[in-house]
């Protein structure tokens, strides 16, 4: 898969746990794990953030203990507004 369109599993920042066993659900969340896991790639490889390695750390670090294991710190809550917002870094120079 190169890319995919998320009407059908819905976006991943709707922190929507798609943990149902169902194929829909298994494939979404397969979907949403591989944006978040490149959501904190670009923060820690690119933007040179701390990479974090235990649930504790990621959730006093990023603010989100909801299903820390998928959403990797980045959920707060079931739903949108449970989501947290990409901080983009601050232009130096």
């Amino acid at each position: 898969v190169f890319t995919t369109h998320f009407t059908l599993c819905q976006k991943p920042w709707e922190c929507l746990p798609q943990n149902a066993d169902r194929i829909q659900e298994r494939l979404c969340r397969k979907f949403h794990a591989e944006w978040y896991r490149v959501r904190e790639d670009l923060e820690t490889n690119i933007w040179g953030r701390k990479k974090l390695t235990n649930e504790k750390d990621i959730v006093k670090e990023r603010g989100g203990g909801y299903q820390v294991d998928h959403f990797r710190g980045y959920c707060k809550q079931h739903g949108k507004r449970g989501y947290i917002k990409v901080d983009l870094p601050t232009a130096t120079g």
